[in-house]
């Protein structure tokens, strides 16, 4: 055990939430410190279109991704037996296989019309690195679930810490060798496949027996059938949720260009980053900690009222600072030519705070196994964000569409947080 452990162990319970979140921020903290300490460089070696280009990738990357595991990577973590969790895990690999080739054959007659109609045409042929990106992704999802089914947060941490990392270097050095929007491609695309392959190489090592047993075809069906609400209701609601978060980046590119789009973009990544330095940890112990509570049929209600009040006075501080100081600080850190990113910041900031609040809401729904109506939920905040950036965009005005935007987010996440609290009330959540 390393000395940040040992810390971690004196401070906190061992096995217990809170320590398992420390342990995940452990590895991840220097990575992210690092990725928001290049910002800056990189605001100043890329321009704001260039931004919007690569934008326009990554949301493209993030909802076809949001379809690569089928969420067998969730479903993993719910079984009992050991075996039938390893055919989940060798049905989220072969998911994200068979996505990455069908989004390759589209990509293929496609890809320049895609180009054009979103006003992209800078990404040149690096918009076919999606295929890559999407299997990279897909992978890093499935292994990181079972390490953290198995407990092994540290190792899901270094995981963390290196896809950062990677992504930092590749980015700051094609910046400095003035690469345009492939550099930032290759980082991204790059910081997944190296977390990936750390993931799979100790997966392989420690449950390699385990995993040739239950790699079996028969067996990965079987798995994937008393699975199949996961895939058929959960996968569908990921790819809506993925949809509505990156719809408006897509949107604004088509209606206002890249330039207005790399505002969006790091308006959202600024407002994210420090958030996710705990959200991405929290994310991943506290659904194996819900689903292995409601197994035990512990005391859910308490879990989930005590995390989302905790989360919601975390969120509060940043959420204040954003709104009376953004666009100030966005001009002074990353330049003058970024202050209209801070603009955009006000607003999103409030729907980044509450969704930060609303994750154990939703990882509730998925425990409880209520994805259809999710579902139906995600469906009606898609439309109302699509017709949100559709009325800025007709009144030719972007911060319109991000205010209303924004609202949406807000309100739907409030429904979430209700909504969940109702379920688990006594005598409901059975």
């Amino acid at each position: 055990m390393n000395r940040a452990a040992r810390l971690v162990s004196r401070l906190v319970p061992r096995g217990s939430l809170r320590a398992n979140v420390l342990m995940l921020m452990s590895g991840t903290a220097l990575g992210q410190a690092l990725l928001l300490a290049t910002a800056p460089i990189l605001t100043r070696l890329f321009a704001p279109a260039t931004f919007g280009a690569f934008g326009a990738y990554l949301s493209l990357a993030a909802i076809l991704g949001s379809l690569s595991t089928l969420r067998f990577d969730y479903a993993l973590m719910l079984p009992r037996e050991e075996e039938e969790a390893a055919s989940l895990l060798g049905a989220a690999l072969l998911s994200a296989a068979v996505v990455s080739l069908a989004v390759l054959a589209a990509a293929l007659p496609l890809r320049r019309a895609v180009m054009t109609a979103l006003r992209i045409e800078a990404l040149g042929g690096w918009i076919m690195a999606l295929p890559a990106s999407i299997l990279s992704f897909g992978a890093f999802q499935a292994f990181n679930s079972w390490v953290l089914r198995h407990k092994e947060f540290a190792r899901s941490s270094a995981a963390q810490g290196a896809r950062a990392l990677s992504i930092a270097a590749v980015q700051l050095g094609s910046g400095f060798l003035s690469s345009g929007p492939g550099g930032l491609v290759m980082g991204a695309a790059g910081g997944d496949v190296v977390a990936a392959m750390l993931l799979a190489g100790g997966v392989r090592r420690r449950h390699g027996q385990l995993l040739r047993r239950a790699f079996r075809i028969d067996r990965i069906v079987r798995a994937a059938r008393a699975y199949r609400e996961f895939p058929f209701y959960s996968a569908p609601q990921n790819l809506l949720n993925a949809v509505s978060q990156h719809l408006p980046l897509l949107l604004l590119a088509k209606f206002f260009g890249p330039a207005v789009a790399g505002f969006y973009v790091l308006a959202v990544r600024s407002v994210q980053a420090p958030l996710n330095l705990f959200l991405n940890s929290l994310r991943q112990a506290f659904f194996q900690k819900a689903s292995e509570l409601h197994n035990r049929g512990g005391d859910t209600v308490t879990l989930f009222r005590r995390t989302t009040l905790r989360l919601l006075a975390m969120a509060a501080p940043p959420t204040l600072a954003v709104l009376l100081f953004g666009p100030r600080l966005f001009a002074f850190v990353l330049g003058s030519r970024w202050l209209t990113a801070g603009v955009y910041a006000r607003w999103l900031v409030l729907w980044q705070g509450l969704m930060f609040a609303n994750v154990p809401a939703v990882f509730f729904a998925q425990v409880l196994r209520k994805q259809r109506q999710v579902l139906l939920v995600d469906i009606v905040l898609l439309v109302a964000r699509a017709l949100a950036i559709v009325a800025g965009g007709l009144r030719r005005d972007p911060l319109l569409a991000v205010v209303l935007y924004s609202v949406a987010g807000v309100a739907v996440n409030l429904f979430m947080i209700a909504w969940v609290g109702w379920l688990l009330r006594p005598g409901r959540a059975a």
